[in-house]
């Protein structure tokens, strides 16, 4: 089970080269998705197919902006890779967070339902954040980038996963000491181009925990087993939380001890990690730490301390009678 365990995981992660290569060969299915689709940042257009419309689309195409388009209707923009489409009735159909997923820029024109995505993201958005990941709709992008990185990979028995259930994640397992094991994680594939974040202050969670202490860890290089950024942080059993996590505060650390490293570089944010773990830092024990079944929700990962983000564009202020209001 052990070794199954530990084949999972590296090969989910690509640790070991030549397996896509054997894949590949033998024609083995795989899941396939754009890496850049799953990771960039888009600029929303909620298309309503009018002149103006169709300028704005064919100006941000020319510039090779990624975008994702809300329509009402079956088109056929000029063919991208950098480009999403999502058919949408804006006054029937529910509306999504995920449609605002790494979202920074918004272009709404004027059409029947338009205030309701206005006030999702009212709801979903304060001033200066930008949505990393939406946890609560496990959506298949989401599927495939997080994997089980547990102490197996050290000879542990331990073992973890991230489910999706009723509009959130659940990142739980069992935590075990044995084989002088102790911690269990779920980590994102590497973002390929990395994440650019330097417009913003540090990282959003909205998590309810156990009780436990985590460790929440990200990376400005693309290396498997190389120098990771963490922050810890508490839970209150079965209490809502968000926590900040300011880029200043992370601690560079290497296996669990710290180590003199330049200060995080939020221009290249290759992969994000949340832990538990008996450790902390340099052979300190976690205070809370208790081995066993663990369980942690989560709601979303943010971006936040961008003055105006995300930037909000109407290109008109009334739609069949209905005033769009912005909080």
């Amino acid at each position: 089970m052990k070794i199954k365990q530990l084949w999972e995981t590296l090969t989910f992660f690509e640790v070991i080269p030549f397996f896509n290569c054997f894949t590949n060969f033998f024609n083995i299915s795989q899941h396939k998705t754009s890496p850049l689709i799953s990771t960039m940042n888009f600029t929303l257009i909620c298309y309503d197919h009018s002149p103006l419309a169709q300028e704005t689309l064919n100006n941000l195409q020319q510039q090779n902006i990624p975008l994702r388009i809300l329509n009402t209707s079956s088109f056929n923009p000029n063919p991208s890779e950098k480009t999403e489409i999502i058919k949408i009735n804006l006054l029937q159909d529910s509306l999504s967070p995920h449609l605002l997923e790494r979202v920074d820029r918004i272009f709404c024109f004027p059409q029947p339902g338009i205030n309701n995505l206005i006030n999702l993201i009212n709801q979903q958005l304060f001033p200066g954040e930008i949505i990393l990941c939406d946890l609560r709709y496990g959506n298949e992008n989401q599927r495939y980038i997080w994997g089980a990185v547990d102490d197996v990979v050290m000879g542990g028995v331990s073992s973890s996963n991230l489910f999706f259930k009723e509009n959130k994640a659940i990142f739980t397992g069992n935590v075990s000491t044995d084989n002088n094991g102790g911690f269990v994680s779920v980590r994102s594939k590497n973002f390929n181009p990395p994440w650019d974040l330097s417009a913003y202050e540090g990282i959003r969670l909205r998590v309810q925990g156990d009780g436990n202490r985590y460790k929440f860890i990200t990376r400005c290089e693309g290396k498997w087993d190389g120098i990771s950024y963490c922050y810890s942080f508490n839970t209150i059993a079965n209490v809502w939380m968000t926590i900040d996590i300011p880029f200043k505060d992370l601690i560079p650390v290497f296996r669990a001890k710290t180590v003199n490293a330049d200060q995080f570089d939020q221009t290249r944010v290759y992969s994000l990690q949340l832990m538990l773990s008996k450790f902390e830092y340099d052979g300190a024990y976690n205070p809370t730490f208790r081995a066993g079944v663990f369980s942690l929700e989560i709601e979303s990962i943010k971006a936040y301390g961008k003055p105006n983000s995300p930037q909000l564009i109407l290109m008109d202020n009334q739609v069949d009678g209905e005033t769009m209001k912005l909080q």
